[in-house]
């Protein structure tokens, strides 16, 4: 029984890989799905359709000749922050709030508010912004009250995908700290302020560490998804901490680049490290005394995603990359704030917008799409600033998500950091991690450290930054921190 199933539920789809001991991927599959936005701001999924689209993989990853009695464990990754509210019988009480959703600002401003009151900072170690959970709960409560009431649980997304393979409603730390209404420091749930905003205690489910074993896959879900009756399933984390675990990223000293749907420069310590400033997120990581601070851009891969699907009508990534490299480095003056559905680190702003500066006559397509992808590395470098500035050291960055398949984002990134890029032989590290958990979770690996030695290799290839377009960057980033100084106001109108 030395296989392994790490399952990612992202945002634009759920992945499922198959692995050996070793880390050889023996069968993967993806299924898509979108984003429902029934109001301007607002960002909604449905739970039904996470799981039946989980079932879908499974089964795909079972058909490729894979002996299923082999299957030793199951292990999650997930989209961060979303509130899944579920009935006494585990039913879907409404769409899930996801992460990007902007509904609500004003929750937001008295959840912070009260954190500064209480000077809970130190344990929070976090601000909250739009689309947490705890936001999204308090505005369910103000304004659906209905749905509020018929709530039992609460849940993050993975967890409702775990609840379906096993039956058990439960959370794990890494996940519950992104809620904000978890107490990071001390790896529990903020009863205090739970208590202060008046939410229901008894909504927040039991917490456990990613390492544990929440259960075992029920008869019932065995039939659904051909799984075998019995294997054991493995918490997990959220996608950012198991994109680490999946890049090795399970020793302090390294920082991580990932560019998803959203973008993250994530690195661990084994401090509760924050900023004063409250720009950047401190979570637990997946072992106890570990945490991870990262800083978050809303619009990464959304942005040129956006670009491709609404502006340029192009069929795919890889047409898109190739009319960039043609361009050179800084667009010929073009500047692109990705700021399409506000901005957290460092703004921490939902009205923020997105802008192409530097307009010119003689500007293309392809420039447009060349200044997305540098200004999407120009809004990570924000978050790269700030972890230095608390003393993190960044000399190795290791790159992650859909930025890392592009050879030209990763120059990008190497340029406008300064700093050399490096890259792991597997393309779905959040899923490897997943696996990686299960595989630690199970007893098949002694350790996380042990394990990630044992699976990951990174390429022998290293992006260096080259000094003449660093040099240029460094120039054209001034311009974007300026460039948003300077319409923050307007913002407004």
């Amino acid at each position: 029984m030395n296989y392994l199933i790490g399952i990612d539920l992202g945002t634009s789809s759920v992945k499922a890989i198959l692995m050996d001991r070793e880390g050889n991927i023996l069968s993967q599959a993806q299924k898509s799905y979108q984003i429902d936005v029934p109001e301007i701001g607002y960002a909604e999924q449905s739970p039904e359709l996470w799981w039946s689209s989980t079932k879908n993989v499974l089964k795909k990853i079972l058909e490729q000749n894979i002996d299923p009695s082999r299957i030793g464990g199951i292990g999650f990754s997930g989209q961060m922050h979303g509130l899944v509210m579920v009935g006494k019988r585990g039913e879907s009480v409404r769409p899930a709030i996801i992460w990007s959703d902007q509904r609500s600002k004003s929750q937001v401003e008295r959840i912070n508010r009260l954190i500064q009151e209480e000077k809970a900072a130190g344990k929070m170690l976090n601000s909250v912004s739009t689309g947490f959970a705890v936001a999204s709960l308090l505005w369910v409560k103000e304004n659906e009250p209905e749905s509020y009431g018929k709530t039992d649980k609460v849940l993050l997304p993975k967890d409702y995908i775990r609840f379906r393979l096993t039956g058990k409603l439960a959370v794990e730390a890494t996940d519950a700290s992104s809620t904000l209404a978890f107490n990071v420091a001390e790896r529990k749930w903020a009863e205090c302020l739970i208590d202060t905003l008046d939410l229901k205690k008894e909504l927040f489910p039991p917490c456990f560490e990613p390492f544990d074993i929440a259960g075992e896959v029920t008869e019932r879900a065995a039939r659904e998804t051909g799984l075998p009756e019995g294997i054991p399933v493995v918490f997990g984390g959220g996608d950012q901490f198991m994109h680490a675990v999946g890049n090795g990223l399970v020793y302090p000293g390294m920082v991580s680049s990932n560019i998803g749907t959203g973008g993250q420069i994530a690195a661990m310590t084994d401090q509760p490290l924050y900023d004063s400033k409250l720009r950047t997120n401190t979570f637990c990581h997946v072992k106890p005394n570990t945490w991870n601070i990262q800083g978050s851009s809303l619009n990464s891969g959304l942005s040129l995603e956006w670009l491709k699907t609404n502006i340029l009508k192009e069929k795919d990534f890889g047409t898109m990359e190739a009319m960039a490299a043609g361009v050179p480095p800084g667009s010929d003056g073009l500047i692109f704030l990705p700021y399409l559905t506000g901005e957290r680190t460092p703004h921490l702003n939902p009205n923020a917008k997105g802008i192409f500066f530097g307009l010119a006559f003689g500007h293309r397509s392809e420039h447009l799409v060349r200044a997305v992808m540098e200004g999407v590395a120009f809004s990570l470098k924000d978050s790269l600033e700030i972890m230095e500035s608390l003393g993190i050291k960044a000399d190795k960055v290791m790159a992650s998500g859909g930025g890392a398949k592009s050879r030209l984002w990763l120059q990008i990134q190497a340029d406008v950091y300064n700093k050399p890029i490096y890259t792991t032989k597997t393309r779905e590290e959040a899923s490897l991690g997943a696996a990686i958990t299960a595989g630690v979770g199970i007893g098949l690996y002694p350790s996380v450290e042990e394990a990630c030695e044992k699976v990951i290799h990174t390429h022998a290839e290293i992006i260096e930054p080259i000094k003449k377009n660093s040099s240029l960057y460094a120039e054209r980033y001034e311009v974007f921190k300026e460039l948003y100084r300077r319409n923050k106001d307007l913002f407004l109108l």
